[in-house]
């Protein structure tokens, strides 16, 4: 299994250092409950630490080349808007713009320009950007309304989560009333 974990630190952060050496006991002391979720586990192969940065490409504005998705401006991971940003993009180019561009000659730099300036393009950029940086004030921003926000989100998880518990007894105990049902032709046909 694979497991991705999204931090806010910086790169000369200590704790860093720990996570590769001890991951086991650094994720531990982090999360304290994780173990009853997750049940004892262990990691097996290199942790991989990578920064994720978010910005916008410079220069870009240059006849006969687009950049599209993450080439053009990188997202938080975290967002999951990543896939939004490309095809809305793409989206855009090739049913927008490249006709429009086709319809005439050349490919100069206002016909990319064009592109760039889009506004269903900068809406979806200015919301991913926008999201990426509510993710991190939610995430570890001070204050109380920042704070209530975390709080907010917690409650709610647990909410889901209990209703999900809730769920599953049911959920099992159907399930092996209907298996005991199918059996017991099988056990008739033997005799």
């Amino acid at each position: 299994m694979r497991a991705n974990l999204f931090t806010y630190r910086q790169a000369d952060d200590p704790w860093l250092r720990a996570m590769r050496r001890n991951p086991v006991e650094t994720l531990n002391a982090a999360l304290p409950r994780l173990r009853r979720l997750t049940g004892e586990f262990d990691v097996a192969g290199d942790i991989k630490i990578r920064p994720a940065d978010v910005y916008v490409s410079t220069g870009y504005r240059q006849a006969g080349v687009v950049l599209v998705g993450d080439a053009f401006a990188s997202t938080c991971p975290v967002t999951g808007t990543g896939t939004d940003k490309v095809f809305t993009d793409v989206s855009q180019l090739c049913n927008v713009h490249i006709p429009a561009w086709l319809a005439t000659d050349g490919m100069g730099e206002e016909k990319i320009t064009a592109f760039y300036d889009d506004p269903v393009k900068t809406e979806c950029d200015a919301w991913s950007n926008a999201k990426a940086f509510n993710f991190r004030k939610v995430s570890i921003g001070g204050g109380p309304y920042w704070q209530a926000q975390r709080w907010a989100r917690f409650l709610g998880y647990l909410g889901r989560g209990s209703l999900r518990r809730l769920h599953r007894p049911q959920a099992a105990s159907t399930t092996r009333t209907a298996n005991q049902f199918r059996q017991r032709p099988q056990a008739a046909d033997r005799a």
